[in-house]
């Protein structure tokens, strides 16, 4: 009698205690992080790349200070790098050489930076390439200049021993043998110190 009853008690609290453990809520797996839906930036539109020089007339193959006003587009940056301002070359305009360096057809600009002094202080150089008004890309020479010209094609040697060309090129005239040229060779510029006949 006493095993019966306490088998009758023992099946309850069994079954209780597997409905309780059945009834206790597990928790549930943490869900991955959400992945980001923030759009990237939008890039902003370029600039077309606006220049003009000052005085108009002005022949960068005779003149040592041309200068070149309005817009550089998205080489801003790459002319502040050496010291040029993007606003004043905007409305005073800044020393510069037009040219069709690369033969593509798209006007390039060569900057000297803020230490150009025409032939009394060497400054580096920037070269804006374009295509289709845009910036293409921007070229630093290899070295500094002082006292730079345009040099059109020429089968001829020119004067302080400057070789021939078949392209737009720059000239660094120097006394003797310190004269450069400049030749761009559709990737990169290349720097030829000129042997002067009087040197």
């Amino acid at each position: 009698m006493g095993m019966r009853w306490m088998l009758s008690w023992s099946l309850p609290l069994v079954a209780l205690g597997f409905s309780a453990a059945a009834s206790t809520p597990t928790e549930a797996p943490k869900a991955p992080p959400a992945a980001s839906t923030q759009a990237a930036p939008s890039q902003k539109a370029q600039q077309p790349v606006a220049l003009t020089y000052e005085p108009k007339d002005c022949d960068p193959v005779k003149e040592l200070k041309c200068l070149c006003v309005g817009s550089v587009g998205s080489a801003e940056a790459a002319l502040k790098e050496i010291g040029l301002d993007p606003e004043v070359i905007r409305t005073s305009g800044a020393p510069c050489i037009q040219g069709d360096f690369d033969r593509d057809g798209n006007p390039d600009y060569a900057f000297p930076g803020a230490g150009y002094r025409m032939c009394n202080g060497a400054a580096p150089v920037r070269v804006i390439f374009t295509k289709k008004g845009l910036v293409r890309e921007v070229q630093a020479l290899p070295r500094e200049m002082s006292c730079f010209n345009l040099y059109r094609p020429n089968k001829k040697p020119g004067r302080d021993g400057v070789p021939p060309t078949k392209k737009d090129s720059l000239v660094d005239w120097g006394e003797g043998n310190a004269t450069w040229l400049y030749r761009f060779d559709g990737k990169r510029w290349l720097a030829t110190q000129c042997d002067s006949e009087d040197a």
